[in-house]
């Protein structure tokens, strides 16, 4: 399981940069905000990522919590709203669902029972 929330978050990580980059190569109306979101989105994945390497220091396991609680709600809203949309954009879909999976993942493996060491 960790092997594939590191894989999310390295995705997460490029798709963060990705819209950021775009926002501010297109300028549509409001990007400011959308690259605020977008930087969000990389700075989770990075947070999720360090946190694991790092081997789990607690100072930063609630930031990480409420990230995945932010990042699961702005997936699930990405992927509510692109199904209603007149005009389909597969890329929201993908990282809207992308974003649930690792809120999920990061939730499940910092949620979950810890082994005592003596049962390794």
């Amino acid at each position: 399981m960790q092997q594939v929330l590191i894989l999310m978050c390295l995705f997460a990580m490029g798709a963060g940069i990705w819209l950021g980059t775009m926002e501010h190569i297109l300028k549509h109306d409001g990007y400011l905000g959308r690259s605020v979101i977008a930087v969000c989105i990389a700075v989770q994945g990075l947070a999720t990522l360090l946190y694991f390497l790092l081997r789990g220091r607690s100072v930063f396991r609630g930031l990480v919590i409420t990230g995945a609680l932010g990042i699961m709600l702005l997936g699930a809203s990405a992927v509510l709203r692109i199904s209603r949309a007149q005009h389909f954009e597969g890329f929201v879909l993908v990282i809207g669902l992308a974003l649930l999976l690792q809120g999920v993942l990061t939730l499940a493996a910092l949620l979950r029972p810890r082994r005592q060491a003596a049962a390794r």
